[in-house]
């Protein structure tokens, strides 16, 4: 049975402004060698949908800003959250970027999660719900909480959180 992480860890926000995890064993990564960004953003979603990613974008303003990861809940008062599932399997989770993401999405030899670019996060396999927060009053004012979850669904998402096409 996952526990949650019982450790706060920082992390940069991608210089693109996304938060992006992937869950290699089933993200699919290749969209088309000339993708436009709607069918990206649109794969995106679809793969959340699927358990097999969470992608938010926080916005230019946040690239390269501090984000926690954290047990719970750290404090401060919450600006916007947004919340996903993913599924994870025996190749992990990792903590990857928009520019990897956007790379396989064009590229069929490109992964999704390069080790020598993303960061496995400390996940045994399961299914775990992804929470991340924009907080007033706090540093870093990003968290990213990953709890185990016990439903068996994921969370249906209409667009990549706090996405502006």
């Amino acid at each position: 049975m996952n526990t949650p992480l019982e450790m706060n860890l920082f992390f940069p926000i991608d210089e693109d402004g996304f938060i992006a995890l992937v869950c290699p064993d089933s993200y699919s990564s290749f969209v088309a060698d000339n993708w436009t960004l709607t069918q990206v953003s649109d794969h995106f979603v679809e793969q959340m949908n699927l358990g097999n990613a969470f992608i938010a974008c926080p916005g230019d303003e946040a690239a390269d800003e501090v984000f926690a990861l954290v047990r719970r809940r750290d404090g401060g008062r919450v600006i916007r959250e947004a919340s996903g599932t993913v599924r994870v399997g025996d190749a992990g989770l990792w903590l990857t970027s928009y520019l990897q993401l956007s790379t396989a999405a064009q590229f069929k030899d490109q992964l999704a999660a390069d080790p020598r670019n993303s960061l496995r996060m400390p996940c045994a396999p399961g299914l775990f719900r992804v929470t991340v927060r924009e907080l007033a009053g706090v540093e870093p004012p990003f968290e990213l909480e990953i709890r185990p979850d016990d439903t068996s669904g994921t969370v249906h998402h209409d667009a990549v959180p706090w996405f502006d096409l």
